[in-house]
Protein backbone atom coordinates (compact mmCIF):
# COMPACT_ATOMS: atom_id res chain seq x y z
CA UNK A 1 0.00 0.00 0.00
CA UNK A 2 2.46 2.26 0.80
CA UNK A 3 4.24 1.48 -2.30
CA UNK A 4 1.19 2.62 -4.21
CA UNK A 5 0.90 5.80 -2.10
CA UNK A 6 4.57 6.81 -3.40
CA UNK A 7 3.10 6.13 -6.72
CA UNK A 8 0.46 8.20 -7.00
CA UNK A 9 1.78 11.01 -5.24
CA UNK A 10 4.40 11.13 -7.44
CA UNK A 11 2.31 10.98 -10.12
CA UNK A 12 0.17 13.63 -9.27
CA UNK A 13 3.28 16.11 -8.27
CA UNK A 14 3.98 15.64 -11.67
CA UNK A 15 0.83 16.42 -13.42
CA UNK A 16 0.66 19.39 -11.22
CA UNK A 17 3.83 20.05 -12.89
CA UNK A 18 2.98 19.70 -16.39
CA UNK A 19 0.16 21.72 -16.25
CA UNK A 20 2.39 24.84 -14.91
CA UNK A 21 4.25 24.06 -17.53
CA UNK A 22 1.98 23.92 -20.05
CA UNK A 23 -0.02 27.34 -18.69
CA UNK A 24 3.76 28.93 -18.70
CA UNK A 25 3.17 28.21 -22.45
CA UNK A 26 6.58 25.76 -22.86
CA UNK A 27 4.21 23.16 -24.17
CA UNK A 28 2.58 25.22 -27.05
CA UNK A 29 -1.31 25.48 -27.31
CA UNK A 30 -2.90 22.62 -25.32
CA UNK A 31 -6.29 22.99 -24.19
CA UNK A 32 -6.00 22.41 -20.39
CA UNK A 33 -9.35 20.40 -20.28
CA UNK A 34 -7.34 18.61 -22.74
CA UNK A 35 -4.23 17.98 -21.28
CA UNK A 36 -5.82 17.14 -18.01
CA UNK A 37 -7.72 14.30 -19.08
CA UNK A 38 -4.64 13.09 -21.29
CA UNK A 39 -2.91 12.76 -17.68
CA UNK A 40 -5.63 11.21 -15.88
CA UNK A 41 -5.51 8.49 -19.20
CA UNK A 42 -1.97 7.92 -18.44
CA UNK A 43 -2.23 6.13 -14.96
CA UNK A 44 -5.45 3.68 -16.52
CA UNK A 45 -3.53 2.56 -19.38
CA UNK A 46 0.14 1.91 -17.35
CA UNK A 47 -2.58 -0.06 -14.83
CA UNK A 48 -4.16 -1.79 -17.60
CA UNK A 49 -0.72 -3.01 -19.35
CA UNK A 50 0.28 -4.65 -15.99
CA UNK A 51 -3.66 -5.86 -15.22
CA UNK A 52 -4.03 -7.76 -19.01
CA UNK A 53 -7.22 -5.05 -19.48
CA UNK A 54 -7.25 -4.50 -22.82
CA UNK A 55 -10.08 -1.93 -22.67
CA UNK A 56 -8.48 -0.42 -20.29
CA UNK A 57 -5.92 0.13 -22.69
CA UNK A 58 -7.44 0.64 -26.05
CA UNK A 59 -10.10 2.81 -24.79
CA UNK A 60 -8.52 5.48 -23.14
CA UNK A 61 -5.48 5.53 -26.33
CA UNK A 62 -8.89 6.06 -28.76
CA UNK A 63 -10.28 9.04 -26.57
CA UNK A 64 -6.50 10.53 -26.78
CA UNK A 65 -6.82 10.08 -29.89
CA UNK A 66 -10.70 11.97 -30.08
CA UNK A 67 -8.81 14.59 -28.09
CA UNK A 68 -6.04 15.54 -30.27
CA UNK A 69 -7.40 14.31 -33.76
CA UNK A 70 -6.85 17.92 -35.20
CA UNK A 71 -2.86 17.52 -34.34
CA UNK A 72 -2.66 13.91 -35.25
CA UNK A 73 -4.70 14.42 -38.44
CA UNK A 74 -7.20 11.98 -38.29
CA UNK A 75 -10.19 13.26 -37.83
CA UNK A 76 -11.46 11.18 -40.44
CA UNK A 77 -11.24 8.42 -37.89
CA UNK A 78 -13.05 10.35 -35.23
CA UNK A 79 -14.97 10.09 -33.08
CA UNK A 80 -16.85 6.83 -34.05
CA UNK A 81 -14.77 4.68 -36.52
CA UNK A 82 -11.89 5.33 -33.53
CA UNK A 83 -14.28 4.00 -31.04
CA UNK A 84 -15.37 1.14 -32.75
CA UNK A 85 -11.91 0.19 -33.45
CA UNK A 86 -11.66 -0.15 -29.67
CA UNK A 87 -14.08 -1.95 -29.03
CA UNK A 88 -13.67 -4.43 -31.37
CA UNK A 89 -9.82 -4.78 -30.80
CA UNK A 90 -10.99 -5.31 -27.20
CA UNK A 91 -13.27 -8.26 -27.49
CA UNK A 92 -10.86 -9.76 -30.41
CA UNK A 93 -7.50 -9.58 -27.80
CA UNK A 94 -9.74 -10.82 -24.84
CA UNK A 95 -11.16 -13.73 -26.82
CA UNK A 96 -7.36 -15.24 -27.83
CA UNK A 97 -5.91 -14.06 -24.64
CA UNK A 98 -9.19 -14.90 -22.15
CA UNK A 99 -7.67 -18.47 -21.61
CA UNK A 100 -4.50 -16.61 -19.75
CA UNK A 101 -6.15 -13.87 -18.45
CA UNK A 102 -8.57 -15.88 -15.82
CA UNK A 103 -5.24 -17.58 -15.05
CA UNK A 104 -4.66 -14.86 -12.12
CA UNK A 105 -4.84 -15.30 -8.32
CA UNK A 106 -6.58 -13.17 -6.33
CA UNK A 107 -3.75 -11.36 -5.43
CA UNK A 108 -3.73 -9.62 -9.09
CA UNK A 109 -6.83 -7.27 -7.31
CA UNK A 110 -6.47 -4.54 -5.26
CA UNK A 111 -8.86 -6.34 -2.42
CA UNK A 112 -10.73 -8.78 -1.37
CA UNK A 113 -13.91 -8.53 0.40
CA UNK A 114 -15.54 -11.54 2.72
CA UNK A 115 -17.13 -10.55 5.21
CA UNK A 116 -21.05 -10.62 6.83
CA UNK A 117 -23.35 -8.61 4.75
CA UNK A 118 -27.05 -7.41 5.78
CA UNK A 119 -29.85 -8.04 3.09
CA UNK A 120 -29.09 -4.85 1.03
CA UNK A 121 -25.26 -4.13 -0.39
CA UNK A 122 -23.33 -1.75 -1.55
CA UNK A 123 -20.16 -1.78 -3.62
CA UNK A 124 -18.43 0.53 -5.77
CA UNK A 125 -15.25 0.57 -7.39
CA UNK A 126 -12.97 3.49 -9.27
CA UNK A 127 -9.94 2.93 -11.35
CA UNK A 128 -9.29 -0.09 -8.93
CA UNK A 129 -10.45 -4.31 -8.56
CA UNK A 130 -11.95 -5.84 -6.10
CA UNK A 131 -12.90 -9.54 -5.59
CA UNK A 132 -16.50 -9.45 -3.30
CA UNK A 133 -17.88 -12.87 -1.09
CA UNK A 134 -21.50 -11.49 -0.23
CA UNK A 135 -22.11 -13.69 2.79
CA UNK A 136 -26.18 -12.58 3.20
CA UNK A 137 -29.08 -15.10 4.83
CA UNK A 138 -31.33 -12.88 3.49
CA UNK A 139 -30.48 -11.12 0.19
CA UNK A 140 -32.33 -8.49 -1.35
CA UNK A 141 -30.54 -5.88 -3.23
CA UNK A 142 -27.26 -5.24 -4.72
CA UNK A 143 -26.12 -1.68 -5.81
CA UNK A 144 -23.01 -2.40 -7.79
CA UNK A 145 -20.90 0.26 -9.63
CA UNK A 146 -17.65 0.23 -11.58
CA UNK A 147 -15.76 2.46 -13.75
CA UNK A 148 -12.30 1.80 -15.07
CA UNK A 149 -12.08 -1.18 -13.49
CA UNK A 150 -12.78 -4.79 -12.55
CA UNK A 151 -14.99 -6.69 -10.10
CA UNK A 152 -15.80 -10.28 -9.57
CA UNK A 153 -18.80 -11.33 -6.99
CA UNK A 154 -19.75 -14.24 -5.80
CA UNK A 155 -23.34 -14.62 -4.51
CA UNK A 156 -22.87 -18.52 -4.06
CA UNK A 157 -23.03 -18.07 -0.28
CA UNK A 158 -26.01 -15.56 -0.73
CA UNK A 159 -29.33 -16.84 0.68
CA UNK A 160 -32.75 -15.64 -0.71
CA UNK A 161 -35.63 -15.89 1.46
CA UNK A 162 -38.36 -13.92 -1.03
CA UNK A 163 -39.01 -15.00 -4.51
CA UNK A 164 -36.80 -12.10 -6.02
CA UNK A 165 -33.59 -9.92 -5.34
CA UNK A 166 -32.74 -6.92 -7.60
CA UNK A 167 -28.77 -6.56 -8.73
CA UNK A 168 -28.27 -3.02 -9.83
CA UNK A 169 -25.48 -1.98 -12.07
CA UNK A 170 -23.73 0.95 -13.12
CA UNK A 171 -20.43 -0.17 -14.58
CA UNK A 172 -18.60 1.82 -17.24
CA UNK A 173 -15.08 1.18 -19.31
CA UNK A 174 -15.01 -1.55 -16.65
CA UNK A 175 -15.33 -5.82 -16.89
CA UNK A 176 -17.49 -7.60 -14.22
CA UNK A 177 -17.98 -11.10 -13.56
CA UNK A 178 -20.88 -12.17 -11.38
CA UNK A 179 -20.62 -15.74 -10.02
CA UNK A 180 -24.53 -16.80 -9.44
CA UNK A 181 -25.87 -19.94 -7.35
CA UNK A 182 -27.15 -22.65 -10.89
CA UNK A 183 -30.77 -22.74 -8.83
CA UNK A 184 -31.45 -19.21 -9.37
CA UNK A 185 -33.10 -17.83 -12.41
CA UNK A 186 -31.67 -14.22 -14.27
CA UNK A 187 -34.00 -11.97 -15.45
CA UNK A 188 -31.74 -9.35 -17.71
CA UNK A 189 -33.43 -5.61 -17.75
CA UNK A 190 -29.85 -4.24 -18.11
CA UNK A 191 -29.81 -0.94 -20.09
CA UNK A 192 -26.53 -1.99 -22.46
CA UNK A 193 -24.52 0.88 -24.26
CA UNK A 194 -21.60 -0.57 -26.69
CA UNK A 195 -21.13 -3.31 -24.28
CA UNK A 196 -21.96 -6.45 -24.06
CA UNK A 197 -23.77 -9.01 -20.96
CA UNK A 198 -22.95 -12.83 -21.69
CA UNK A 199 -23.99 -15.96 -19.37
CA UNK A 200 -22.32 -19.10 -18.74
CA UNK A 201 -23.10 -22.66 -17.52
CA UNK A 202 -26.90 -21.67 -17.67
CA UNK A 203 -28.28 -24.76 -15.81
CA UNK A 204 -32.28 -25.68 -16.93
CA UNK A 205 -32.98 -26.11 -13.52
CA UNK A 206 -36.64 -25.06 -12.61
CA UNK A 207 -36.37 -22.09 -9.69
CA UNK A 208 -38.52 -19.96 -7.59
CA UNK A 209 -35.69 -17.69 -6.83
CA UNK A 210 -35.26 -14.86 -9.56
CA UNK A 211 -32.30 -12.50 -10.22
CA UNK A 212 -33.34 -9.26 -11.47
CA UNK A 213 -30.62 -7.23 -13.10
CA UNK A 214 -31.33 -3.92 -13.93
CA UNK A 215 -29.07 -0.47 -14.44
CA UNK A 216 -26.65 0.69 -17.08
CA UNK A 217 -23.50 -0.89 -18.56
CA UNK A 218 -21.60 1.32 -20.98
CA UNK A 219 -18.79 0.32 -22.90
CA UNK A 220 -18.25 -2.34 -21.17
CA UNK A 221 -18.73 -5.93 -20.39
CA UNK A 222 -20.52 -8.14 -17.47
CA UNK A 223 -20.61 -11.90 -17.32
CA UNK A 224 -22.61 -13.84 -15.91
CA UNK A 225 -21.45 -17.22 -14.58
CA UNK A 226 -23.03 -19.88 -12.35
CA UNK A 227 -21.72 -22.22 -10.55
Amino acid sequence: MKNKNYFWGLFFIGAAAVILINQLGYLGKINLFSLILTILFIPIIIKSIFSVNFGGVLFPLAFLAIIFDSQLGITSLTPWPILAIALFGTIGLSLIFKPFRFKHHHESFDQCINTNDSNNIDLGVSFGSCIKYVNSDDFETANISCSFGAMKIYFDNAKMKNKEALINLNISFSGVELYIPKDWKVSNEIDISLGGVEEKNKSNINSDKTIILKGKVNLSGVEIIYI
